[in-house]
């Protein structure tokens, strides 16, 4: 009796995802945007940047799901569940036991191959409706653009930039030459099955394969003091 009782309290909100729509697992980074130890403007090989796309593209291929990036967040949205149901058990196939097992799957692998630091995730999950999937990426991409711009402004020491309307940070943005050269992926990038794909094509129904981001090597130190 005593048992049932603390169980259904445990589960009282630990809710059984069904696999019938599409699932959006949700990772962004603690404490990255603001820390000093990160310049996530820098494309270079070895940057966060870097290593960060590695890791979603290797999830995105090894769940053959589909996942939109930017900054120092990723949404996987699996609209098949069946990758994931073999990687969770069917019986853990709860919103406790996906948060919990995705995350510290993909803490280990990025800290695997990123070596310099510990980066630790926060992670959500959910359902979204059937046929909203474009709705939900074109939303994120939006997120992330603003995000992406307050970020870069941020950096070159402008005040309470997150307050600033969009149309006034994109004006700002661009008053700096350092932003053409960056401004390609501030809407965030876009992978489906290990392939990265044109986030504009695919909202247009199209699936236009592209080439990944190309990395120059750097000789210094990759953080924001480079910036």
């Amino acid at each position: 009796m005593w048992n049932n009782y603390f169980f259904d309290i445990i589960n009282k909100y630990n809710l059984k995802i069904g696999n019938r729509s599409p699932l959006v697992i949700f990772l962004d980074g603690k404490n990255i945007t603001s820390s000093k130890d990160y310049n996530l403007i820098n494309e270079n090989k070895g940057s966060f940047n870097d290593f960060f796309e590695q890791a979603v593209k290797h999830f995105s291929e090894e769940f053959e799901c589909l996942a939109i990036f930017g900054v120092d967040e990723v949404s996987f949205i699996f609209e098949n569940h069946n990758k994931l149901e073999e990687f969770i058990k069917k019986e853990k196939y709860k919103v406790h036991d996906i948060v919990s097992i995705f995350s510290q799957h993909f803490f280990s692998y990025f800290n695997n191959i990123y070596k310099k630091q510990k980066v630790y995730w926060h992670c959500k999950c959910s359902i979204i409706p059937k046929g909203k999937i474009k709705s939900y990426i074109k939303h994120r991409s939006l997120q992330i653009y603003e995000l992406q711009l307050t970020y870069f402004l941020k950096r070159n020491f402008i005040e309470n930039a997150g307050k600033i309307k969009l149309q006034e940070k994109i004006e700002k943005c661009s008053k700096y030459p350092a932003y053409n050269n960056v401004k390609e992926h501030f809407k965030g990038k876009l992978y489906k099955a290990g392939q990265q794909i044109e986030l504009e094509a695919f909202l247009r129904d199209e699936m236009v394969p592209i080439n990944e981001t190309h990395r120059e090597e750097f000789k210094g130190f990759l953080d924001i003091r480079d910036f």
